[in-house]
């Protein structure tokens, strides 16, 4: 009897000891969080709406939710703080911004007026705080400007700040991005080029920095990686620029393809693909994509769609 509980202990302690090793190595190596669920949020003008599906969908699938703008407000592009408000701006010269839970979306304040010198905004940026950035063509020709309002305010507001001048080089903007130092970039079309702008920059002052030689810049995004992205309808491309260094970046890639044409807005998700609106769909591509190239995935959804504004958050 001695003999057999002998080698009973004697199998049970290598299992036990397996199980220890096994549970220490468990705790000195934590399995990493899932990575937060995001969301595309995509601005449809011709519904006067703005569509929020997830992030992966694909094909014919329906939105999450939907913001509803009624006339004349006719959205051009959509954004979201920190706080999950949504924020909705208006070719007409509003912004609307909406919040709720569970995507039960409501409007909780608007900005318009003349004080807040939104004419025809093209396009709009949204940074962490709230912070609300807006390319304007303005009314009349060398009146195109970038409009900057602060966050948490309702009404016919005043600009925080205003870009606007020769100096700047702004003639027809048509897309505009933040990155996380605040500095600001504008998609102007005409020009070709990507015009950057200092967080503090006022008035009529020169770009601290540009991109150029582009076909047609039409939309602009800064992704995660601080990569720039940039919608050309001269060239119906998506081109890629890398980091470089201080206020350098250097061009990466050139995506084209037979699906797309004319692409407006353009957004990357936290995996790095690629996602650009262009007449009936958002298409996606690989990160790495790079000249020719067939889109991973189409989003079509459930009613026809002519996107312009892209985000993913």
């Amino acid at each position: 009897m001695l003999r057999s509980a002998l080698r009973c202990r004697l199998t049970i302690l290598p299992a036990l000891l397996a199980l220890t090793l096994a549970a220490v190595a468990s705790c000195s190596h934590p399995q990493s969080p899932a990575a937060p669920t995001q969301f595309l949020f995509v601005t449809l003008p011709e519904q006067r709406s703005v569509a929020v599906f997830a992030a992966d969908a694909t094909g014919d699938a329906h939105p999450l939710a939907t913001i509803k703008e009624s006339a004349p407000d006719t959205p051009v592009d959509a954004g979201v703080s920190l706080r999950g408000e949504i924020f909705v701006g208006n070719g007409n010269g509003t912004v609307n911004v909406y919040a709720g839970e569970h995507r039960d979306y409501q409007l909780v304040r608007t900005l318009a007026g003349p004080k807040t010198k939104m004419v025809h905004p093209s396009s709009m940026a949204i940074d962490m705080s709230g912070t609300i950035y807006l390319a304007d063509s303005g009314g009349a020709p060398g009146q195109q400007r970038v409009v900057v309002l602060a966050a948490a305010q309702s009404g016919n507001v005043v600009p925080s700040r205003v870009l606007s001048g020769p100096h700047t080089g702004l003639t027809s903007p048509t897309g505009i991005a933040t990155d996380a130092s605040g500095e600001v970039f504008v998609a102007d079309h005409d020009s070709g080029k990507i015009l950057i702008f200092a967080a503090d920059a006022l008035g009529d002052v020169a770009p601290v920095a540009s991109l150029e030689g582009l076909h047609g810049p039409r939309r602009v995004a800064v992704d995660q990686d601080l990569n720039v992205l940039v919608s050309c309808d001269g060239d119906s491309s998506i081109a890629v620029f890398a980091p470089n260094g201080p206020r350098l970046w250097t061009r990466s890639a050139i995506i084209t393809s037979t699906a797309m044409h004319d692409p407006i807005g353009v957004t990357a998700d936290s995996s790095g693909r690629i996602a650009a609106a262009v007449r009936g769909a958002v298409l996606f591509f690989a990160a790495a994509a790079n000249g020719n190239s067939v889109p991973l995935v189409e989003l079509k959804g459930s009613a026809p769609i002519n996107p312009t504004g892209l985000l993913i958050h």
